[in-house]
C-alpha cells in the first residue's frame, strides 16, 4: 500500500464517517439567515455534522468514499471557536496507527463485505460496532 496516500486518506475517512452527529444546538443571539432561511433571535439551532460533510458544494461526488481524494474543508472537527483541540494529535494518532496496520499486516481486509459492517447511529460519537478483518 502507498503510505504517501495516509493524511488524504485520513482526512477523506472524517468527512465521509463524521464523528458526531451534530454540534450541541446553538441560539441565535440575533435574527440571521442560514442557508435562505431565516433564523430568530431566540431559536435553535442544530448542525448535521454529516450532512455538511456530504455538501456537493464541498467535494464532488459526497457520497462516495475516495480515499485519494484531495483534502476538502470538513467539519468532523468543528470549527472557529467551537474546533477540537486535539485534532492535530488525532490526526497524527490516526495517520500513525494506519500506517503500523499497513506495515505489520500488509494483507489485512474486511472479512465481511462492507455494507454488512453495523455502523452505530445510537450513540453521540459515530463508528462500527465491530470491524471483522482477515490478513
Amino acid at each position: 500500500a502507498d503510505e504517501s496516500l495516509l493524511p488524504t486518506a485520513v482526512e477523506e475517512l472524517l468527512r465521509y464517517l463524521s464523528i458526531v452527529n451534530a454540534f450541541p444546538v446553538r441560539i441565535a443571539l440575533e435574527d440571521v439567515v442560514v442557508g435562505g432561511v431565516t433564523v430568530k433571535a431566540g431559536q435553535s439551532v442544530a448542525v448535521s455534522v454529516p450532512a455538511v460533510n456530504r455538501d456537493p458544494a464541498l467535494v464532488d461526488d459526497p457520497g462516495t468514499l475516495d480515499v485519494g481524494r484531495p483534502r476538502s474543508s470538513h467539519l468532523a472537527f468543528g470549527y472557529g471557536i467551537h474546533q477540537c483541540l486535539g485534532q492535530h494529535l488525532a490526526r497524527i494518532e490516526l495517520v500513525s496507527g494506519y500506517r503500523g496496520l499497513i506495515r505489520r499486516f500488509p494483507g489485512l481486509r474486511l472479512a465481511v463485505p462492507p455494507e454488512e459492517v453495523r455502523m452505530r447511529s445510537d450513540m453521540i460519537i459515530y463508528g462500527a460496532h465491530e470491524l471483522p478483518v482477515t490478513w
